[in-house]
């Protein structure tokens, strides 16, 4: 039996709000954001088993299906003591876009997408009900958020091949109709072998704007990383932490297909960082700048191109920077590697 009167995507309801209250709850209530498109249309049962487990709990829902709704749902958390968290329920473009809408409750995720980079890096499972649990019993932490342009990140940004890998992929999944198609593992190894084939590798200038700590690095490929997740499991920077106020930036020199691809053997050999051609700083901020269009992903989704300097465009170019403490998450354990850190960018090579 159902626990929640869910909004469709069509609702002309004045209030979007209005249809997806539960019954009132002792211990608060949790706001909701679905994608019902996230892992092969799983969604839309996940987030059944997660409201009645909230229920359950002494907890009531607040369910929002479209960008209207989650707005809506977010500027009602605002200032609102008896909310509990908001739960992401989809994939990690879910989670980005929620993210992105700055809430000021803690966030969490019911992972239902094909990666879902971020619920595995707060060891967070497909289970609602261990879910519910979580959220009734545990106790978020706090988090530092990444900032490039004017879009948050949780977990990286890339810049240059890496970027054009994520657009082949998402160009793949989008319909003549509009709609995006749910995506698996094995569909990223054309737009790596396109991308290869076709990409022209234009050199990214990265100057690191920490105070006392000026440096400027070149490159075909750039990362700045604050957590360590990456997609298939790579390991780009094993050390990464989301707490320490730092972003790990990592800058590939070398231009060509057959070097990216040379690169990437690296990566999943885990020996790129011994290589002298691999960059690896920490920093607060850097600024990213070429003459020629960059493509862009962050947290593994499009996000759009840097634009190119030019004669009438000389200081062309997105800032990338961590806000340390910025989000509180409620996680299933502390996933922060105890191992050694790199250099500071103060540092030096």
């Amino acid at each position: 039996m159902r626990t929640e009167q869910i909004l469709t995507p069509n609702s002309s309801r004045k209030n979007p709000l209005e249809a997806s209250r539960a019954g009132p709850g002792e211990g608060g209530w949790v706001g909701i954001v679905a994608n019902r498109n996230s892992g092969l249309g799983k969604g839309l049962r996940l987030v059944d088993r997660l409201a009645a487990a909230l229920r359950r709990a002494g907890l009531s829902a607040q369910i929002a299906w479209t960008p209207e709704q989650r707005s809506a749902l977010v500027s009602r958390t605002a200032g609102d003591p008896h909310c509990r968290c908001l739960v992401a329920v989809g994939g990690d473009g879910t989670v980005s876009d929620l993210l992105n809408e700055q809430p000021g409750v803690p966030l969490t995720v019911l992972p239902a997408g094909t990666e879902n980079l971020v619920a595995r890096q707060f060891g967070l499972s497909r289970n609602p009900e261990v879910l519910a649990d979580r959220i009734a019993r545990g106790r978020p932490v706090r988090i530092d958020v990444g900032l490039v342009a004017d879009r948050r990140f949780l977990l990286m940004a890339g810049f240059g091949f890496d970027g054009e890998i994520v657009s082949v992929h998402h160009q793949g999944r989008v319909s003549r109709s509009g709609s995006v198609r749910p995506t698996h593992r094995v569909a990223y190894v054309w737009p790596v072998l396109r991308s290869s084939l076709s990409y022209r590798f234009p050199m990214i200038t990265v100057r690191i704007a920490d105070p006392g700590a000026d440096e400027i690095l070149t490159g075909t490929t750039v990362f700045l990383f604050n957590a360590p997740r990456y997609a298939l499991g790579l390991a780009f920077v094993p050390t990464a932490r989301d707490d320490d106020g730092w972003l790990d930036l990592l800058v590939f020199r070398k231009p060509g297909p057959f070097q990216a691809l040379y690169y990437l053997w690296k990566v999943f050999r885990g020996t790129h960082l011994n290589d002298p051609s691999v960059i690896h700083r920490r920093t607060k901020k850097v600024v990213v700048t070429s003459h020629g269009r960059i493509p862009v992903q962050i947290d593994g989704d499009p996000g759009g191109y840097l634009p190119p300097q030019t004669a009438s465009e000389p200081t062309a170019g997105w800032s990338v920077e961590v806000i340390p403490a910025a989000l509180d998450v409620i996680a299933a354990a502390d996933p922060r590697p105890q191992v050694a850190r790199a250099p500071l960018a103060s540092e030096g090579i």
